[in-house]
Protein backbone atom coordinates (compact mmCIF):
# COMPACT_ATOMS: atom_id res chain seq x y z
CA UNK A 1 0.00 0.00 0.00
CA UNK A 2 2.60 2.37 0.73
CA UNK A 3 4.53 1.94 -2.69
CA UNK A 4 1.03 2.75 -4.53
CA UNK A 5 1.12 6.03 -2.26
CA UNK A 6 4.54 6.42 -3.36
CA UNK A 7 3.88 5.72 -7.18
CA UNK A 8 0.95 8.10 -6.82
CA UNK A 9 2.67 11.21 -4.89
CA UNK A 10 4.89 10.22 -7.81
CA UNK A 11 2.71 11.39 -10.59
CA UNK A 12 1.32 13.85 -8.66
CA UNK A 13 5.19 15.80 -8.69
CA UNK A 14 5.75 14.85 -12.13
CA UNK A 15 2.44 16.39 -13.75
CA UNK A 16 3.02 19.92 -11.89
CA UNK A 17 6.04 19.89 -12.72
CA UNK A 18 5.46 19.59 -16.70
CA UNK A 19 6.98 16.52 -18.36
CA UNK A 20 7.76 15.66 -21.91
CA UNK A 21 4.42 13.54 -23.28
CA UNK A 22 5.52 9.91 -24.22
CA UNK A 23 2.66 8.74 -26.09
CA UNK A 24 3.94 4.92 -25.33
CA UNK A 25 4.06 4.93 -22.20
CA UNK A 26 0.37 6.88 -21.90
CA UNK A 27 -1.10 4.19 -23.49
CA UNK A 28 1.10 1.58 -21.94
CA UNK A 29 0.82 2.54 -18.43
CA UNK A 30 -2.74 2.07 -17.84
CA UNK A 31 -2.77 -1.81 -19.07
CA UNK A 32 0.36 -2.48 -16.88
CA UNK A 33 -1.51 -1.09 -14.04
CA UNK A 34 -4.24 -2.90 -14.81
CA UNK A 35 -2.68 -6.33 -15.17
CA UNK A 36 -0.71 -6.05 -12.14
CA UNK A 37 -4.35 -5.31 -10.39
CA UNK A 38 -5.84 -7.96 -11.91
CA UNK A 39 -2.98 -10.84 -12.11
CA UNK A 40 -0.38 -10.73 -9.08
CA UNK A 41 -0.55 -10.42 -5.39
CA UNK A 42 -0.50 -6.47 -5.23
CA UNK A 43 -4.07 -6.57 -6.56
CA UNK A 44 -6.80 -9.36 -6.92
CA UNK A 45 -4.10 -11.88 -7.49
CA UNK A 46 -5.34 -14.11 -10.39
CA UNK A 47 -8.49 -15.45 -12.35
CA UNK A 48 -9.19 -17.78 -9.70
CA UNK A 49 -9.74 -15.09 -7.23
CA UNK A 50 -11.67 -12.97 -9.87
CA UNK A 51 -14.08 -15.25 -10.45
CA UNK A 52 -14.46 -16.00 -6.48
CA UNK A 53 -15.83 -12.62 -5.95
CA UNK A 54 -19.72 -11.87 -4.91
CA UNK A 55 -21.98 -10.29 -7.05
CA UNK A 56 -21.84 -7.18 -4.50
CA UNK A 57 -17.85 -7.34 -4.67
CA UNK A 58 -18.56 -7.21 -8.53
CA UNK A 59 -21.70 -4.42 -8.14
CA UNK A 60 -18.85 -2.08 -6.37
CA UNK A 61 -15.89 -2.51 -8.47
CA UNK A 62 -17.95 -1.29 -11.79
CA UNK A 63 -19.96 1.49 -10.08
CA UNK A 64 -16.19 2.63 -8.95
CA UNK A 65 -14.74 1.68 -12.07
CA UNK A 66 -17.03 3.81 -13.94
CA UNK A 67 -16.26 6.88 -11.52
CA UNK A 68 -12.71 6.69 -11.80
CA UNK A 69 -12.38 6.72 -15.23
CA UNK A 70 -14.83 9.63 -15.41
CA UNK A 71 -11.98 11.18 -12.86
CA UNK A 72 -9.62 10.34 -15.47
CA UNK A 73 -11.28 12.02 -18.31
CA UNK A 74 -11.71 15.07 -16.17
CA UNK A 75 -7.98 15.02 -15.55
CA UNK A 76 -6.93 14.17 -19.09
CA UNK A 77 -8.94 17.66 -19.84
CA UNK A 78 -7.57 19.54 -17.29
CA UNK A 79 -3.69 18.47 -17.97
CA UNK A 80 -2.23 21.46 -19.93
CA UNK A 81 -0.29 21.41 -23.70
CA UNK A 82 2.80 23.35 -24.39
CA UNK A 83 5.85 22.83 -27.21
CA UNK A 84 8.97 23.15 -25.32
CA UNK A 85 11.72 22.22 -27.59
CA UNK A 86 9.62 21.47 -30.54
CA UNK A 87 7.87 18.43 -28.43
CA UNK A 88 4.96 18.12 -26.65
CA UNK A 89 5.00 18.29 -22.73
CA UNK A 90 1.88 17.88 -20.33
CA UNK A 91 1.25 19.94 -16.87
CA UNK A 92 -1.42 19.70 -14.48
CA UNK A 93 -2.53 23.55 -12.99
CA UNK A 94 -2.88 23.87 -9.39
CA UNK A 95 -6.38 23.29 -9.82
CA UNK A 96 -6.07 19.73 -11.54
CA UNK A 97 -5.02 18.81 -7.64
CA UNK A 98 -9.29 18.80 -7.36
CA UNK A 99 -9.19 15.95 -9.55
CA UNK A 100 -6.55 13.58 -7.28
CA UNK A 101 -8.51 14.90 -4.71
CA UNK A 102 -11.71 13.66 -5.85
CA UNK A 103 -10.19 10.75 -6.37
CA UNK A 104 -8.66 9.89 -2.82
CA UNK A 105 -12.44 10.58 -1.68
CA UNK A 106 -14.04 8.21 -4.05
CA UNK A 107 -11.31 5.34 -2.66
CA UNK A 108 -12.13 5.86 0.67
CA UNK A 109 -15.98 5.96 0.23
CA UNK A 110 -15.28 2.40 -1.54
CA UNK A 111 -13.13 1.70 1.69
CA UNK A 112 -16.53 3.07 3.87
CA UNK A 113 -19.16 1.37 2.28
CA UNK A 114 -18.06 -1.53 1.17
CA UNK A 115 -18.22 -4.15 4.17
CA UNK A 116 -21.65 -2.75 5.13
CA UNK A 117 -22.75 -3.58 1.16
CA UNK A 118 -21.08 -7.36 1.81
CA UNK A 119 -18.49 -6.31 -0.62
CA UNK A 120 -15.62 -6.57 1.49
CA UNK A 121 -12.88 -7.51 -1.53
CA UNK A 122 -14.14 -4.15 -3.52
CA UNK A 123 -13.36 -2.09 -0.61
CA UNK A 124 -10.16 -3.86 0.21
CA UNK A 125 -6.32 -2.34 -0.82
CA UNK A 126 -6.37 -5.40 -3.05
CA UNK A 127 -8.21 -3.18 -5.74
CA UNK A 128 -6.37 0.29 -5.35
CA UNK A 129 -3.92 -0.19 -8.49
CA UNK A 130 -6.81 -2.15 -10.55
CA UNK A 131 -8.95 1.14 -10.10
CA UNK A 132 -5.63 3.32 -10.70
CA UNK A 133 -5.17 1.77 -13.87
CA UNK A 134 -9.13 2.62 -14.78
CA UNK A 135 -8.46 5.76 -13.81
CA UNK A 136 -4.98 6.20 -16.13
CA UNK A 137 -6.94 4.41 -18.87
CA UNK A 138 -9.93 7.09 -18.76
CA UNK A 139 -7.12 9.88 -18.94
CA UNK A 140 -5.12 8.71 -21.83
CA UNK A 141 -8.52 8.53 -23.55
CA UNK A 142 -9.36 12.35 -22.77
CA UNK A 143 -5.56 13.55 -23.70
CA UNK A 144 -4.64 11.51 -26.58
CA UNK A 145 -7.15 12.80 -29.18
CA UNK A 146 -6.03 16.24 -27.67
CA UNK A 147 -2.17 15.62 -28.11
CA UNK A 148 -2.79 14.47 -32.03
CA UNK A 149 -5.31 17.08 -32.68
CA UNK A 150 -2.21 19.94 -31.63
CA UNK A 151 0.26 18.44 -34.78
CA UNK A 152 3.21 19.07 -32.12
CA UNK A 153 5.39 15.92 -32.03
CA UNK A 154 5.50 13.43 -28.89
CA UNK A 155 8.66 12.91 -27.17
CA UNK A 156 8.97 9.47 -28.31
CA UNK A 157 7.79 10.09 -31.44
CA UNK A 158 10.84 12.51 -32.14
CA UNK A 159 13.04 10.27 -30.56
CA UNK A 160 12.48 6.78 -33.08
CA UNK A 161 12.63 9.90 -35.85
CA UNK A 162 15.92 10.73 -35.16
CA UNK A 163 17.24 7.38 -34.57
CA UNK A 164 15.76 6.53 -37.95
CA UNK A 165 16.93 9.51 -39.79
CA UNK A 166 13.44 10.28 -40.50
CA UNK A 167 11.41 13.45 -40.87
CA UNK A 168 9.15 13.68 -38.21
CA UNK A 169 5.31 14.17 -38.68
CA UNK A 170 3.72 16.79 -37.12
CA UNK A 171 0.07 16.40 -37.79
CA UNK A 172 -1.95 16.96 -41.27
CA UNK A 173 -2.11 20.10 -42.63
CA UNK A 174 -5.74 21.95 -44.27
CA UNK A 175 -5.47 20.53 -47.85
CA UNK A 176 -5.81 17.11 -46.12
CA UNK A 177 -1.80 15.64 -46.85
CA UNK A 178 0.44 15.15 -43.90
CA UNK A 179 2.47 17.40 -42.76
CA UNK A 180 6.74 16.68 -42.60
CA UNK A 181 8.44 19.19 -40.28
CA UNK A 182 5.82 21.48 -40.55
CA UNK A 183 5.58 21.67 -44.01
CA UNK A 184 2.58 19.61 -46.26
CA UNK A 185 4.07 16.48 -48.14
CA UNK A 186 2.26 17.89 -51.43
CA UNK A 187 4.54 20.87 -51.33
CA UNK A 188 7.93 19.52 -50.26
CA UNK A 189 10.72 18.71 -53.02
CA UNK A 190 10.85 14.97 -53.93
CA UNK A 191 14.69 14.18 -54.63
CA UNK A 192 13.17 11.18 -57.13
CA UNK A 193 11.35 13.86 -59.33
CA UNK A 194 14.04 16.03 -59.32
CA UNK A 195 16.37 13.46 -60.31
CA UNK A 196 13.92 12.44 -63.53
CA UNK A 197 13.83 15.77 -64.48
CA UNK A 198 17.79 16.56 -64.66
CA UNK A 199 17.78 13.24 -66.59
CA UNK A 200 14.95 14.57 -69.03
CA UNK A 201 16.59 17.54 -69.13
CA UNK A 202 19.99 16.00 -70.09
CA UNK A 203 18.36 13.30 -72.91
CA UNK A 204 16.78 16.79 -74.15
CA UNK A 205 19.89 18.44 -74.99
CA UNK A 206 21.44 15.49 -76.59
CA UNK A 207 18.13 14.59 -78.41
CA UNK A 208 17.49 14.32 -81.50
CA UNK A 209 16.88 18.17 -82.36
CA UNK A 210 20.08 18.44 -81.33
CA UNK A 211 21.62 15.70 -83.32
CA UNK A 212 19.95 16.89 -86.47
CA UNK A 213 21.17 20.43 -86.06
CA UNK A 214 24.78 18.63 -85.90
CA UNK A 215 23.78 16.90 -89.20
CA UNK A 216 22.67 20.21 -90.79
CA UNK A 217 25.60 21.73 -90.11
CA UNK A 218 27.41 19.08 -92.09
CA UNK A 219 25.31 18.94 -94.72
CA UNK A 220 25.81 22.74 -95.35
CA UNK A 221 29.26 22.93 -95.50
CA UNK A 222 29.32 19.67 -97.83
CA UNK A 223 27.10 22.27 -100.03
CA UNK A 224 29.57 25.04 -99.29
CA UNK A 225 32.50 23.18 -100.51
CA UNK A 226 30.99 21.88 -103.64
CA UNK A 227 30.20 25.45 -104.71
CA UNK A 228 33.72 26.16 -104.04
CA UNK A 229 34.33 23.15 -106.71
CA UNK A 230 32.22 24.24 -108.97
CA UNK A 231 33.69 27.71 -108.68
CA UNK A 232 37.36 26.71 -109.57
CA UNK A 233 35.93 24.52 -112.73
CA UNK A 234 34.56 27.24 -113.91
Amino acid sequence: MLTVVAVVAAVVVRQGRGSPLRLRRVLSAPVALVGIGLFTGVGLGGLAAVRALGPADVALLLVGAAAVAAVGVGQGRTLRLETRGGVLWTRMPPAGLGWWLLLAGLRGAMSLVGPGLGAPVAASSATVVLLLGVNRLGQAMALVPRARATGVPAADAVATAEGRGAPVRTGWSGSGHPTVDGRSAAASPDPGRGRERRRLGREAGTGPDRRAGRGSGRRTSSGVRRERRRGGAR
